[in-house]
């Protein structure tokens, strides 16, 4: 043992008495290291087979439908439907033709036909025609273009703050206008039994007389005109008993 220090021979020792210290021999340990690889790739395997099943029953539940993709757009008849087409018609006269285009404003209205008509008017001519429908409680204006139409169901958007009911026996008003292409506007009421002429008051002292027709009255203007029937300051029904005004608010 000569030439060795006492560090080395003890490390010579133990290399040589492992087995004897080991709780499990060292070859049965090297031995059994290739049953833990096949252990571990039992196990392995066993994961990718539960992944395939969870993977399997997902596909199942979707539809079929590949996992992690957006799902498809809607088709076009599942679609919410947008606002419905404006009604058409087929009727050659100006009455049939309101009568068509007022069903869904008057079913929207709680209304099931068209009051009486009091006034058609050719405001334009060739290019619009006027027509105004009332009885004690509601009034429809019925605009006819070329091309165009527009039913306005109690409408008086140029007096705001008024109520356009027309009880009778009083003296009421409605006013409201087209818009542009051409500019129109219109005024229109009822008048108290007797009356014999309507006027139209508007600023800086200027008067016009309406179309007085029974009960019920009708000025319209086209153009510059129509604009200042946002600006009218009342209406004065002339009786055999005086005259009657009716101041006209415009919100």
């Amino acid at each position: 043992m000569s030439g060795y220090d006492d560090t080395h021979l003890a490390d010579l020792i133990r290399e040589a008495h492992r087995d004897t210290h080991l709780a499990v021999p060292l070859s049965r340990i090297i031995a059994a290291r290739p049953r833990r690889r096949v252990g571990l790739a039992v196990a392995a395997a066993a994961a990718v087979l539960v992944c395939v099943v969870l993977f399997g029953t997902a596909w199942v539940l979707l539809g079929g439908q590949p996992i992690g993709l957006q799902p498809a757009l809607p088709s076009e008849s599942a679609v919410p439907p947008g606002k419905p087409p404006r009604p058409s018609s087929s009727a050659t006269t100006a009455l049939g033709r309101c009568a068509d285009f007022a069903r869904p404003e008057l079913a929207a209205a709680g209304m099931t036909e068209l009051p009486p008509l009091r006034f058609e008017r050719e405001v334009v001519p060739g290019g619009l025609r006027l027509l105004i429908y009332a009885d004690d409680e509601r009034n429809v204006a019925c605009w006819l273009a070329a091309e165009q139409h527009s039913v306005e169901v109690d409408q008086s958007n140029l007096t705001t703050d008024m109520d356009p009911a027309h009880p009778p026996g009083r003296l009421s008003n409605a006013s409201a206008n087209w818009g542009s292409n051409p500019a129109a506007a219109y005024t229109f009421g009822r008048v108290p039994d007797g009356t014999t002429r309507v006027e139209v008051h508007f600023p800086g002292g200027v008067v016009r007389q309406a179309a007085l027709q029974g009960e019920w009255y009708l000025l319209t203007g086209t153009g510059e005109d129509s604009y200042a029937f946002s600006e009218i300051t009342k209406i004065v029904a002339v009786t055999p008993g005086g005259r009657q005004e009716l101041p006209v608010l415009h919100g």
